[in-house]
């Protein structure tokens, strides 16, 4: 894995922005009537039960795998012949469900947030947290996978070549 390679860059870049785009989308939960979801938070106390450090693992989980995503996005654009921004949202639909099925039910069993009683189990397409907090999740996926999309496509953000 060369991360000096162009795609990698360009993957990084577009992963960052785009999983900043999802980040802020989703504090906008409580507006929407939706429990507040803190991404970092959860995914960090899967490694550490210390809170400040699972808030530091957490943002390097979540910005981690936004970066991966947006690699994977590249890999497989091209099997979807339509325009990039249906592609990312298409890209973005596949995660959320992915996300729905076994990601949120996973979490339910593993976290020991949920197990230890500290917030409520989110369960199959987030249902115990409402059809707000699902259709906030998908709203933020699909602002994801656009956005991942257009920064991953877009001549302007390209490398020049010379």
């Amino acid at each position: 894995m060369n991360f000096s390679n162009s795609s990698w860059r360009r993957a990084m870049f577009a992963g960052i922005l785009a999983t900043l785009v999802f980040s802020l989308l989703l504090r906008l939960a409580p507006m929407v009537g939706s429990p507040r979801i803190d991404v970092p938070l959860w995914d960090g106390t899967l490694v550490t039960l210390n809170l400040r450090a699972a808030i530091i693992v957490g943002y390097g989980l979540e910005f981690g795998a936004g970066i991966l995503l947006a690699r994977l996005y590249e890999q497989l654009r091209s099997r979807l012949k339509t325009t990039p921004l249906a592609r990312g949202a298409v890209f973005g639909m596949v995660i959320w469900a992915v996300l729905m099925v076994a990601g949120l039910p996973l979490f339910s069993v593993v976290s020991p947030l949920v197990t230890h009683g500290l917030l409520l189990s989110p369960g199959f397409f987030a249902w115990h947290f409402g059809l707000a907090t699902t259709m906030l999740l998908l709203a933020s996926l699909l602002m994801y996978g656009m956005t991942v999309s257009y920064l991953m496509e877009s001549p302007r953000f390209r490398p020049h070549p010379g």
